[in-house]
């Protein structure tokens, strides 16, 4: 039987909206609704939000810090915007170049290679399983499971609680719905 997975990028909070590096804040999970039909597993990102939202979706989701945000170094709790203030050519190169870490942190293919081990490596149960993580955790998700370049990541849209669903037969991830909004609860 396959294995699927609903990647579920956690609600917002508001440091994420303002574009905040590293947010680690309580989510407003007033939008996420309950999941319905059987889950065989549920695995989250160790943040805060994760938590919440795997908590409203209906689950009791196991943390996994190898799920966790990608490392922002001296980034973390800075904006978008005062970083492209102070120092535009790193961000730029950053935004461009997915194996630099201009913060000092992680880069964004280390990011892929992260999580795309822990979706190849873990015993996922045959049925579904859901997985909160942060919206950019999840592009790398969808990245890995497409088997396509680093560069990609930012050319993948997933907002707060939008979803990734994939599936894998045969040690192959297969992408089979993208859902960038998290306007309405993810269905089944």
């Amino acid at each position: 039987m396959a294995q699927r997975l609903l990647i579920v990028a956690h609600a917002a909070t508001a440091p994420a909206v303002a574009l905040v590096f590293g947010d680690t804040r309580e989510p407003d999970t007033g939008e996420v609704r309950r999941l319905n039909g059987r889950v065989a597993s549920w695995l989250r990102g160790p943040e805060k939000a994760c938590q919440a939202t795997a908590l409203r979706l209906g689950g009791q989701a196991e943390p996994v810090a190898e799920l966790r945000e990608c490392d922002f170094g001296a980034w973390t709790a800075r904006t978008l915007v005062d970083v492209a203030f102070e120092d535009s050519s790193a961000l730029d190169t950053w935004l461009h170049d997915p194996h630099v870490a201009p913060h000092g942190g992680e880069s964004l293919a280390q990011l892929i290679d992260r999580v795309g081990r822990v979706l190849d490596d873990h015993p996922w149960p045959a049925g579904r399983s859901v997985v909160v993580v942060s919206p950019l955790v999840a592009r790398a998700a969808a990245v890995h499971a497409l088997g396509a370049q680093p560069e990609v990541i930012f050319r993948i849209d997933i907002a707060p609680l939008g979803r990734v669903l994939i599936s894998r037969s045969d040690h192959i991830w297969r992408l089979q719905e993208l859902r960038a909004s998290g306007n309405r609860a993810p269905p089944c």
